[in-house]
């Protein structure tokens, strides 16, 4: 080997065998240039007297050369090796400052290191932190980054949790950012923006868009304008057919659905809500219905399950009005009481008799009725012709809330009837009076006659 003042030496197999036989003892052995010697020894040279430059010096232990050193005319120097190739059985051990290594292929048990860098330095100008395409730290962290002109891109495993954050390259005060999480909490994905380019993906996300976070503590929790649970259907479905669920909890259609139902499956539905928006989907309910102390069952039965009465009320006070059919009942009470009542006077009933007697009667049957319905009979409220053809007097007509013609208003008819038996009652009692009076007479004079 050429070391500046130092002469080369080539150690062959034979020259090892010569130096390991000579080392129990201390010894010198002339090198071919006449001038210099190669010393052999178990410990490292100590003394610079007797030695020129050139001269060599190995310690072998056990036959294995151990140190190398070279004399440089003053003292000894550490003789360092460089070679192209370094072929040997076995490293049993290697301990150095290797500085940079450059190696092919490495093969190995284990790898005790600081960094651990894969690929070269990422040659993008937003890569400011000079990340490579992947690196462990000593922390154990493990990250893979990517740029290029439109995003940056990290994915990392650090602190028992996986990493996943996407940073937009692009933007004017604002720039798109996610940020994934998956730890042993859960899952929690976030959406929003940076206020500045995050070259470093160190910037929190200022302004967000919308989270979901899923853990097995709290369950699914979304936020966000645009945040939903989207089901599309089934792979039969050319278009979506499914329903959305919102941040608020509501259920709207997706596609081409109409119909949301509960239930074991379409045959054993326990409830469906129509979610079209043409309204031709009702809500139906295929069970009976508690609602408090109501019941509504599918036997055509309106239930008070406690035994107390059923109002029909209308907010924020009063009763609400009531359509139907032909109502049967087993009684029906008005609710007349003084309390309620104001501006009480007592009624002129030869006025309401009046009214009762101008009323035209008719029978007739409903468009509604087939050929087996009997004939009605009742007044009739004149909705068709501007001049009336059948007399009603407006006092008996009830109106919506709306001032809409919609029937009779039969309470009022009813106790003006009783007016007019009323009327007709007191013209039976004269009359019963002037009866008595004649027959008073009347015995008077056949008392004289048969005097």
């Amino acid at each position: 080997m050429a070391e500046s003042n130092a002469t080369q030496v080539i150690l062959t197999d034979d020259g090892l065998k010569i130096i390991k036989a000579q080392q129990a003892a201390k010894s010198a052995l002339k090198l071919a240039n006449g001038k210099n010697k190669a010393y052999t020894s178990t410990s490292a040279p100590t003394s610079s007297s007797g030695y020129v430059s050139g001269d060599l010096w190995y310690v072998l232990i056990s036959g294995i050369v151990t140190d190398m050193y070279y004399f440089d005319g003053a003292k000894w120097q550490s003789y360092l090796q460089d070679a192209a190739t370094l072929n040997v059985g076995q490293l049993s051990a290697l301990s150095a400052n290797l500085g940079n290594v450059t190696a092919g292929v490495l093969h190995g048990v284990d790898i005790y290191g600081s960094n651990f860098y894969a690929g070269d330095v990422i040659n993008d100008s937003n890569n400011t932190a000079k990340y490579y395409p992947m690196t462990i730290t000593p922390d154990g962290s493990y990250k893979s980054t990517y740029f290029d002109s439109s995003v940056g891109l990290q994915s990392s495993v650090e602190s028992g949790a996986i990493i996943y954050k996407y940073r937009s390259m692009i933007g004017s005060g604002q720039f798109i950012a996610y940020d994934s999480v998956i730890n042993g909490q859960g899952l929690e994905l976030q959406s929003g923006y940076t206020s500045a380019k995050d070259t470093t993906f160190s910037n929190p996300v200022n302004t967000t868009t919308g989270y979901v976070i899923v853990n097995a503590n709290d369950g699914i929790t979304l936020h966000g304008d645009n945040q939903q649970i989207t089901f599309n259907g089934t792979s039969a479905d050319v278009t979506p057919k499914g329903v959305i669920i919102t941040p608020y909890g509501n259920i709207n259609p997706n596609g081409t659905q109409n119909i949301w139902y509960v239930g074991n499956n379409m045959n054993m539905k326990t409830a469906s809500f129509g979610m079209d928006g043409s309204g031709t989907y009702n809500i139906q309910f295929n069970r009976s219905l508690d609602i408090g102390n109501f019941n509504i069952n599918t036997y055509h039965t309106f239930t008070s399950t406690d035994g107390a009465p059923i109002h029909f009320a209308k907010g924020p006070g009063g009763a609400a009005d009531i359509y139907a059919g032909t109502v049967h009942y087993d009684s029906l009470v008005k609710s007349s009481l003084l309390s309620v009542k104001k501006d009480v006077q007592k009624a002129d009933t030869a006025y309401w008799a009046q009214l009762v007697n101008s009323i035209d009667l008719a029978t007739y049957q409903y468009k509604s009725d087939d050929s087996n319905s009997h004939i009605r009979l009742s007044s009739i409220v004149d909705d068709v012709n501007d001049t009336k053809q059948w007399r009603l007097p407006d006092i008996f007509i009830s109106r919506d809330e709306n001032g809409k013609l919609n029937g009779v208003d039969d309470s009022v008819l009813l106790n003006a009837t009783l007016a007019t038996v009323q009327e007709q009652q007191k013209e039976i009692d004269q009359l019963n009076g002037h009866n008595m009076q004649l027959e008073a007479r009347l015995n008077k004079l056949e008392a004289k006659l048969n005097g």
